[in-house]
């Protein structure tokens, strides 16, 4: 039996009476069973132990034992642990003023801000559940979430105020608190900023109410001295996935699952260097990688994250140089862009040691051509929203096979069944990919039926992917089982799409699937049935009524307009099929759907 060096690790008394991470021994059952953990670098435990503390212990221990070091960088200004630590408890003392109880929801929709880490660790401190709203949703989207989640407390950007305060009488909300981009600037950088927004932006135009306070303004009373007891079981974030039928739905984690799925990343890449790593944080805070790779990481390892709010790759390459960034969670079209700003303007990038690419399929010249460029290791990861998200990837230093999302991380079991008989199957055999970890959901809030589809008693859950494993225990994705796709590695929801355009008066029916993009990856494309006499709609009025229901990268770029969808006996269209329509006209919109 190999036990794990401590050090790797260097975790506190209170992480490792809990934590206990050792090797198993390799025996012949286990090796069958997880034939995975040969591939395993030296180092990587094959079994976590759940600390069994609440995921803001990583906040407290990083502020005991680092206060003084730097967490954040946001436009030059650096924040101390000390100094998030007293934001975060004074705000966690303004939510209990406005009456927030344990175990209500308190929802973020903020861009890659300071406010944005003060507000997080604050619910989390006084026991709420934390719900993540993406700032892109259309209001539509938005009161979906908050109503779906019963969130009391909104925290928002100040652009986006008016349309939340068109919401509140129709959700829970009680209170919006409105933050603002600039506060946390450096002065000179803050002036610049306030002169270039628009009058339609600037504070004195958000309405002042008893339910409308400024960020500042629950920054104003004294710190908890001490966070709410909660149990690690229970439920600390909310996030929005697709689900198995594509549709919406608030997938529950637990302060042990995305506990544990840092743990596991921590593990994973076993060269981290304690109090001295610098993560790139450009992926957006309110995705499920980003917490768990970018966030949550960083702040295990008591290192500093370098705030983006949004994907600039002239900014981000300079701040990668600048800040000799070390850690860099992205998607693949991050490191094409990357790799297409490198060709044309070198730079030094040798600082980065490390990056995990999600979110969609990473293509082989954009893996090899980054890590010549940057002397990097960039791996290539595997995960979904209900698993925390991360459940594979590929090795730092092991063998990375082409095609390849990887091994499963430490503690977590993976396996193929069949699609029809569920029977689970041998190696090199196609089926569905089921997973079971510590990280693996609580199940979707409210949706009891839902949650039974995916998550067995036993704790395996389905994944909704067609892959199949190797003899070494690498697996491979074939196909996706459902019809999710991804866009510049945010999730796509046909069927939420078709919903919407069949909301049209011209629409009769619609189908919409991914269609292959050089810099997205994937856009949505729209195969459309019209009513009779609406012959002369356009793309660009389809275009606009969805723009007002649906985030940007969700619009399709594409109008094929037919006389009927291919569909089977039971009415199911068969969107395989739609590619062999002869179309009365399609069109292809030209404006970016990321913007």
């Amino acid at each position: 039996m190999r036990k794990l060096n401590k050090e790797i690790f260097a975790l506190p008394q209170w992480a490792w009476e809990g934590f206990n991470a050792i090797r198993q021994r390799l025996n012949k059952s286990a090796l069958k069973e997880r034939p995975w953990m040969r591939h395993y670098d030296e180092g990587v435990p094959y079994e976590l132990e759940a600390p069994g503390v609440p995921v803001y212990e990583l906040l407290q221990r990083a502020f005991a034992e680092a206060g003084s070091k730097t967490a954040l960088l946001y436009y030059d200004r650096r924040f101390s642990y000390h100094h998030l630590y007293t934001l975060v408890t004074r705000f966690a003392a303004g939510l209990q003023r406005l009456g927030v109880q344990p175990g209500e929801s308190v929802a973020l929709c903020l861009p890659n801000i300071p406010q944005f880490l003060i507000a997080y660790w604050a619910a989390l401190y006084i026991g709420a559940v934390v719900v993540l709203v993406n700032p892109l949703l259309s209001e539509r989207e938005m009161h979906q979430q908050l109503t779906s989640t019963r969130a009391t407390v909104l925290v928002v950007l100040d652009r986006f105020q008016p349309r939340v305060e068109r919401l509140r009488a129709q959700s829970a909300v009680r209170h919006v608190v409105v933050a603002f981009a600039e506060t946390y600037m450096p002065p000179l950088r803050q002036i610049a900023f306030q002169f270039h927004k628009r009058l339609s932006r600037t504070e004195e135009k958000i309405r002042r109410s008893k339910e409308t306070l400024f960020f500042r303004q629950l920054l104003m009373h004294p710190p908890l001295t001490r966070p709410v007891p909660v149990n690690p079981a229970s439920a600390a974030v909310m996030l929005f996935t697709g689900g198995v039928t594509g549709e919406p739905k608030a997938a529950m984690l637990s302060h042990n699952n995305v506990l544990m799925n840092a743990l596991q990343a921590r593990a994973w890449i076993s060269d981290i260097r304690e109090g001295e790593e610098v993560v790139m944080a450009a992926l957006p805070l309110t995705h499920s990688y980003a917490m768990s790779t970018c966030h949550h990481l960083a702040i295990l390892a008591k290192g500093i994250m370098v705030l983006e709010p949004r994907f600039e790759v002239k900014r981000i390459c300079r701040d990668l140089q600048r800040y000799k960034v070390s850690l860099f969670p992205g998607v693949p079209t991050m490191f094409g862009s990357l790799v297409n700003r490198l060709a044309r303007k070198p730079a030094d990038l040798s600082s980065i040691r490390s990056c995990i690419s999600g979110g969609a399929p990473l293509p082989r010249a954009i893996k090899e051509r980054f890590e010549a460029m940057t002397g990097a290791r960039l791996l290539e990861g595997y995960g979904l929203t209900e698993a925390s998200p991360v459940t594979h990837c590929t090795p730092l230093q092991g063998v990375c096979k082409e095609g390849s999302i990887g091994l499963p991380w430490p503690g977590t079991y993976a396996r193929i069944v069949g699609l029809q008989d569920r029977r689970v199957l041998g190696t090199g055999e196609i089926g569905e990919l089921q997973v079971r970890g510590p990280q693996v959901m609580l199940g979707y809030f409210g949706e009891e039926e839902a949650t039974r589809a995916v998550l067995d008693e036993e704790g395996w859950l389905s994944t909704g992917d067609i892959a199949y494993q190797d003899e070494d225990g690498y697996f491979f994705i074939v196909d996706r089982k459902k019809e999710i796709f991804f866009s510049g590695g945010y999730n796509v929801f046909p069927a939420e799409i078709e919903r919407v355009l069949t909301e049209h008066p011209a629409v009769a029916e619609a189908a919409v699937v991914a269609a292959p993009d050089d810099h997205y990856g994937s856009v949505a494309k729209a195969w459309l049935v019209l009513q009779p006499g609406a012959d002369a709609v356009t793309a660009a009025e389809l275009r606009e009524f969805c723009r007002a229901r649906l985030a940007r990268y969700k619009i399709p770029r594409q109008y094929v307009f037919v006389d009927a969808l291919p569909k089977n006996l039971l009415g199911k269209v068969l969107k395989r099929e739609l590619t062999l329509l002869e179309p009365i006209r399609e069109v292809r919109t030209g404006e970016g759907c990321h913007g």
